[in-house]
C-alpha cells in the first residue's frame, strides 16, 4: 500500500492535469460572432391612398366597424377555435422545454437498490474453504449516485436561452394564428352579409321585373306592345331569378365556414350573421399606422427573428463540443450483502472526483457539426429578411388592391346613380312615344347589372380593408413589448456575441 504522501502528490498532479486541459481548451476557444442581416429601410406607408390615415391601428380592429354581432363572433372564435386551442398547446408544451433545459444546470442524482436471492461467488469459495454448506439468502446492494457539469463553456446557459426562444417562437406562431382567425372570422361574417345583402337586392330587382311583365302582359293584350317585347321581359324574369339559388347557396356556406371557425358545429337559429342584409361599413377613415411599426408587429416577422436567434445559439451549443467537458461526481454505496450489515463502516464505500472528457483528437464529427450550424444560422439570416420583404410586399399589394378596389367602387355608384337616373328618362320618353318598348328594357336591365355589381363591389371593398388590417399583423402584439429596432439589428440575446 502506498504512503499517504504518495497519495496527495498523486492527487496533486491529478489537478494540476485538469487545469492544463482546461487552459488549454480556453486558450483556443474561437468566440462565435453571431450573423447580421441587413434589411434595407423602407417604409411602405409612405404614400397613403384617399381614405387611410396614419393613424395607429388598434388592437382590436375590427372593432372599428360597430358591429355587436362581428365582434361577438370574433370573441367566440378566440375562445373556441380549435387550431388555437392546439397553438395554445403547444406553447405550453415549449416552456416544459425551459423547465427541461434549465433543469440541467442542477446537478443529476440516482439512487438505486438491488436484491437478489441466491448464492454468490464470494458465499460459494467460503464454503470450500471452510468444507460447509452455503445457504441461499437474500442479497442487497444500495448505492447513490451523483453527477455535476461544470459548465466551462456555457453550454447549458446556451441551451437554456435556445429553449426561451424556441417558446417565444412559439407564442408568435400562435399570434400568427390569432390575426389569421379573426381575418378569416371577419372576412366570413363579411362575406354573409355581403351575400345578404346581394340577395336584397337581387329580389328588389326581381319584383321590378315582375311588376314590368305585368306591365307588359296587360299592354299587350291591348295590343301596345308584341308578343317579341313581352317574351323578352320574360327571359329577363327568368335572367334575374335564376342569380338567386346560388346567392342563397353561397351565403348558407359562408355561414358554415364561421360556424367552423367559431369551434361550433352550426350557428345558432337566427344569429345576426344568418340574417344579416347590410354590410359593415367603417365610421372613419381607416387607420394604417407607422409603416415600419408593422415590422415588429406582424408575428411571423417575430418568428422569423426568434429562428435566427435560435439558430445562433445552437452554433455556441455545438461548438462547446469541441472542447473538454469537466464533471464532478460522487458516489456512495455497500459492499456488504446482509441488510444489517448495509450500514457498517467497513462496508460502505465512497468515491468523489472530477471526470474530463474530451473528443480528442478526432474532431472531424464535431467540426463538420459546427460548420453545419453556422450554414443553418445564414440560412435563418436569409429567411429573416425574407420575412421583412415579404411583410413589406403584403402591405403595398394590400394599399394597392385597396386603393384600386375603392376607386372602382366610386366609379360604380356614380355609373348606378346614372343609371337610374337613365331608366326614370327612358320611361318618361316611352311614355310620351319618343322611344320603343325595347329602349325601356334595355335600360332597366342595365340598372339591374350595375345594382348587382355595385352590390357585390361593396363587399369587394371590405374584403380589402381586411386584408390591409391582416397584412399591417391586424394589431396582435407579443406580451412583451416589441422594439423594431431591435428586431432589425437582430439584438436581443445574440447582440454582442457569446463567450465561455
Amino acid at each position: 500500500m502506498g504512503s499517504p504522501s504518495f497519495s496527495a502528490r498523486h492527487g496533486c498532479v491529478s489537478l494540476l492535469g485538469v487545469a492544463a486541459v482546461c487552459l488549454a481548451g480556453c486558450s483556443s476557444w474561437v468566440t462565435h460572432t453571431p450573423a447580421q442581416p441587413h434589411p434595407e429601410r423602407i417604409n411602405a406607408l409612405s404614400r397613403l391612398p384617399q381614405g387611410v390615415s396614419a393613424q395607429a391601428l388598434p388592437e382590436r380592429w375590427w372593432q372599428l366597424y360597430n358591429d355587436p354581432t362581428l365582434d361577438a363572433l370574433v370573441q367566440q372564435a378566440l375562445m373556441h377555435n380549435r387550431d388555437l386551442a392546439a397553438a395554445q398547446a403547444h406553447v405550453q408544451s415549449m416552456l416544459a422545454g425551459i423547465m427541461q433545459a434549465d433543469a440541467e444546470r442542477w446537478p443529476s442524482t440516482q439512487v438505486s437498490l438491488g436484491a437478489a436471492y441466491g448464492k454468490t461467488a464470494d458465499d460459494q469459495t467460503l464454503a470450500k474453504a471452510t468444507d460447509s454448506h452455503a445457504p441461499s439468502q437474500w442479497a442487497f446492494n444500495p448505492g447513490f449516485e451523483l453527477a455535476y457539469q461544470i459548465d466551462v463553456w456555457g453550454q447549458v446557459q446556451r441551451g437554456i436561452e435556445r429553449a426561451q426562444v424556441q417558446a417565444s417562437a412559439a407564442q408568435d406562431a400562435e399570434d400568427l394564428l390569432r390575426v389569421t382567425v379573426v381575418a378569416q372570422t371577419t372576412r366570413a361574417y363579411v362575406n354573409a352579409c355581403a351575400l345578404g345583402a346581394r340577395a336584397k337586392v337581387q329580389r328588389h330587382s326581381l319584383e321590378v321585373v315582375e311588376h314590368s311583365l305585368e306591365l307588359t302582359d296587360r299592354q299587350r293584350r291591348a295590343g301596345v306592345v308584341t308578343d317579341l317585347e313581352y317574351t323578352r321581359v320574360q327571359a329577363l324574369l327568368g335572367e334575374t331569378q335564376a342569380l338567386l339559388p346560388m346567392l342563397e347557396a353561397h351565403r348558407q356556406a359562408a355561414l358554415y365556414e364561421l360556424a367552423m371557425l367559431t369551434g361550433a358545429a352550426e350557428l345558432e337559429q337566427g344569429s345576426g350573421a344568418a340574417t344579416c342584409e347590410v354590410v359593415p361599413q367603417l365610421s372613419t377613415e381607416l387607420p394604417a399606422g407607422d409603416g415600419w411599426q408593422l415590422l415588429a408587429r406582424r408575428p411571423d416577422v417575430r418568428q422569423a427573428e426568434r429562428a435566427l436567434q435560435a439558430a445562433t445559439l445552437a452554433v455556441d451549443i455545438v461548438q462547446a463540443d469541441l472542447y473538454p467537458k469537466v464533471t464532478f461526481g460522487a458516489s456512495v454505496s455497500s459492499s456488504a450483502h446482509k441488510p444489517h450489515e448495509l450500514g457498517d463502516s467497513s462496508a460502505v464505500m465512497v468515491g468523489i472526483g472530477p471526470l474530463i472528457t474530451w473528443q480528442f483528437p478526432n474532431w472531424r464529427a464535431n467540426r463538420a457539426r459546427v460548420n453545419q450550424a453556422r450554414a443553418l444560422e445564414q440560412v435563418e439570416v436569409a429567411q429573416f429578411e425574407a420575412s421583412l420583404l415579404k411583410a413589406l410586399k403584403d402591405v403595398r399589394q394590400a394599399l394597392a388592391l385597396y386603393d384600386g378596389e375603392r376607386r372602382r367602387h366610386a366609379a360604380l355608384s356614380q355609373a348606378l346613380d346614372s343609371s337610374r337616373q337613365a331608366y326614370k328618362l327612358a320611361q318618361l320618353n316611352y311614355n310620351a312615344g319618343s322611344i320603343d318598348f325595347l329602349d325601356v328594357l334595355d335600360s332597366e336591365r342595365e340598372l339591374i347589372r350595375l345594382q348587382a355589381t355595385r352590390a357585390d363591389a361593396d363587399g369587394q371593398l371590405l374584403q380589402r380593408q381586411i386584408n390591409l388590417f391582416r397584412a399591417l399583423g391586424g394589431g396582435w402584439q407579443s406580451s412583451s413589448p416589441a422594439n423594431p429596432a431591435a428586431a432589425l439589428t437582430h439584438a436581443s440575446v445574440i447582440s454582442s456575441g457569446t463567450q465561455p
